[in-house]
């Protein structure tokens, strides 16, 4: 990538964002749709973790992107004290993530390049907390 790898001084396209995506993880699917991206892929933590599905969702430039968690079980859903998240939609099987403050991303920067490690590192702390019970990610409350 380069110098320009995490700092930029324009906004990159929702288009070049899915192209490096796609670059990034070949077996992921970006679909772009006028000023809507959305980023379909499976990541793990580590390569001894299981594969966690992933979608991130981006409308436009005003909102940070919207990382959701997502698949036929998600362990702990049920539990009062699961970490670091938005919203939790246990029909769906659903969990939009908090990975950042709202100042630590802009569009300046490359989804693959922050977003998803940042997953990852969330995805990591998530394994860690399903085994001990205790978050050690840090971080705020995020409700």
């Amino acid at each position: 990538m380069g110098s320009d790898k995490y700092y930029r001084t324009q906004k990159i396209s929702l288009i070049r964002q899915a192209m490096h995506l796609k670059k990034e993880y070949p077996e992921s699917n970006p679909v772009v749709h006028y000023d809507e991206l959305i980023w379909y892929g499976q990541i793990r933590p580590s390569p001894v973790s299981r594969y966690y599905k992933i979608k991130i969702y981006c409308k436009g430039y005003s909102r940070r992107p919207k990382v959701v968690l997502y698949g036929d079980t998600i362990e702990g859903i049920d539990k009062p004290d699961f970490p670091h998240h938005f919203e939790i939609n246990k029909d769906k099987q659903e969990v939009v993530l908090c990975l950042h403050m709202p100042h630590e991303f802009n569009y300046n920067y490359w989804i693959a390049d922050t977003i998803i490690p940042w997953t990852q590192e969330w995805l990591y702390y998530y394994e860690i907390w399903l085994a001990t019970g205790e978050w050690c990610g840090g971080g705020h409350n995020c409700k």
